[in-house]
């Protein structure tokens, strides 16, 4: 998978260092468990790009270090050690304490003692590290509530922006007991006690899946199920320890009626397996194509890998939409409530790069914020329009900008910029109201990257183009904490194009945040390729721009208001 930074941090001063992000190229883990003692060691590679910015790379891992390489050079474990970045209670981070140029190739190794991570333990299933007498019981125990619990509770990660492949090699000594290796890797046999783990590149931190028991502790299940629009052979694998209650045979038909539901409705299922623990406690917890779960939550986590782990949050401040729209997609998914902004506002979405947990009200909140969007354009419609994101973007992170843009893009609904505005952002009303409007010479450029240079450039056919916007809040006006700018590409005409007809449905959109009055800022949105017309083709690009209480008239034309913009050229 290439490289990425669209959704990581920006560039940040931690403790004299400027902490800036990497791109893991690959991961490998060589693991030795002791099942007589329940002890651990690990010997990790992490192969990583820096990103766009020179500075001190960041990445996580909650295991305490002993020794470390850089780049094949012994390294104090102090350079690497956690750093409090003020998120909150178990959610440090590390930083590697050397300056690396942008863009440089580099290879950190690192050895441990592997123990429970130190990291919030919360929750029903916590990661369990656990063996005596020759048995051995190792769970990752994955959770988006508590910090510290994805892949960096038991080896070097990143943060959820990145996506990369990684290799377990596990190898179980001081036992003659068969052991059973639950995962949603693909799984080599490659000795006595002893497996390659190889998990794929579209991955991020919150998706690999790992249960390692006794085999004599377990019970399972598998069948195949072809699937209604992918046509794919789908395995399910149900496992229980020995004792649980779950029906494995029921529940294996059950998880094959969800996988055809879900994919009906939303687009291909993105594994060619399913693999489900039912760990006999509380809840769940999703994994990509696969799930820990008590059969109560089987639906919520089998939806999961449509929504969350088919396509995943940029960050943990994106966390909330998942939850929430397979909330709301519990209640029945009909259920619509008007928005009322007489409520106080709430914040599903901080936008802080470092926070590490979901927020809980994403459930309860979130659901009461979908059921607003779909009393919006209704029920129906908010399905087609998700099952269009899906669709475009399974097995690619996704932020709360973009699933906003997906959702005023595809419906023409502008004022739930105003419904962001209030209950996922949390901003207040602005007093006086946001102004926000196009600033002429230039309104309206293209190019073929996104650099910000003035210069327009012709959108070429075939390949991808990225308008570029200049706006500005109105000197008088309030402050603006959130805006959305729109952007359609149509074939000229001799008409002038009317807002909101012509500008509807739009092709793509951008989110900005926190323009003070008088101030102007240079936005831009991805054209992509497929998108972009035939060469020769006369093109209008028009664009609107939207705030809290402050939209474009209906009815209205670009030399009538300022907050509607229109500019015409060829495809080269």
């Amino acid at each position: 998978m290439s490289a990425d930074f669209t959704n990581a941090p920006p560039p940040t001063k931690v403790g004299g260092l400027r902490a800036v992000p990497m791109h893991i190229r690959d991961l490998r883990a060589v693991v030795t468990l002791d099942a007589a003692t329940g002890t651990g060691t690990v010997e990790a590679t992490l192969d990583y790009i820096v990103g766009p910015h020179t500075g001190s790379p960041i990445f996580d891992l909650r295991q305490a270090v002993q020794t470390c390489l850089l780049d094949a050079v012994k390294l104090d474990v102090a350079k690497i050690a956690p750093r409090d970045v003020g998120a909150g209670p178990h959610s440090s981070i590390r930083i590697i304490g050397v300056e690396q140029a942008a863009g440089s190739a580099h290879k950190l190794n690192l050895t441990y003692q592997l123990a429970t991570p130190d990291a919030d333990l919360g929750g029903a299933y916590p990661p369990v590290l656990h063996g005596s007498n020759g048995r051995i019981r190792w769970s990752f125990g994955m959770s988006d509530l508590f910090a510290g619990r994805y892949l960096e509770a038991w080896f070097p990660s990143n943060l959820p922006f990145d996506q990369f492949p990684w290799t377990l090699e596990l190898r179980i000594t001081g036992t003659t007991t068969a052991h059973s290796l639950v995962t949603n890797g693909s799984a080599t046999v490659v000795g006595v006690h002893a497996w390659s783990v190889r998990f794929p590149d579209w991955f991020t931190t919150m998706s690999s899946l790992l249960e390692l028991r006794p085999s004599d502790a377990l019970l399972f299940r598998s069948s195949t199920v072809v699937l209604p629009v992918s046509r794919r052979s789908v395995v399910m694998e149900t496992w229980k320890p020995v004792g649980g209650q779950e029906n494995l045979p029921a529940l294996n038909s059950r998880i094959g009626t969800l996988l055809a539901e879900n994919e009906t409705t939303y687009g291909p299922f993105l594994a060619d397996r399913f693999v489900c623990f039912f760990h006999g406690a509380g809840g769940g917890m999703e994994y990509a194509g696969a799930a820990t779960t008590s059969a109560g939550a089987l639906g919520h986590e089998v939806f999961h890998s449509w929504f969350a782990r088919g396509i995943t949050p940029a960050a943990q401040s994106d966390g909330w939409w998942d939850e929430a729209y397979t909330s709301f997609r519990d209640d029945g998914d009909t259920l619509t409530e008007p928005f009322d902004f007489t409520l106080p506002p709430v914040e599903l979405c901080s936008r802080k790069p470092f926070q590490r947990t979901t927020p809980a009200s994403a459930y309860d909140e979130g659901s009461r914020f979908f059921r607003g969007v779909a009393q919006r354009l209704g029920a129906d419609r908010l399905r087609t329009v998700l099952g269009e994101l899906y669709r475009s973007q399974r097995g690619t992170p996704l932020s709360t900008g973009e699933l906003e843009a997906h959702l005023i893009v595809r419906s023409g609904a502008t004022d739930l910029v105003d419904a962001f505005h209030r209950f996922v952002y949390g901003f207040t009303e602005p007093t006086p109201d946001a102004r926000i409007e196009f600033v002429t010479a230039p309104a309206l450029w293209v190019r073929r990257a996104a650099d910000g240079v003035t210069t327009h450039i012709n959108p070429k056919a075939g390949q991808d183009s990225w308008i570029h916007a200049r706006v500005r809040n109105g000197a008088k006006a309030g402050p603006c904490r959130h805006f959305v700018v729109t952007f359609t590409v149509r074939t000229t005409t001799t008409t002038p194009p009317t807002y909101p007809t012509d500008f509807f449905p739009a092709q793509t959109a951008t989110v900005g945040f926190d323009l003070a009055p008088g101030r102007w800022r240079t936005v831009s949105a991805r054209l992509p390729a497929a998108l972009v017309p035939a060469r020769g083709t006369r093109i209008s690009i028009l664009a609107s721009v939207h705030a809290r209480r402050s939209h474009p008239a209906s009815g209205t034309r670009v030399r009538e208001q300022a907050s509607i913009a229109q500019r015409d050229m060829t495809v080269d």
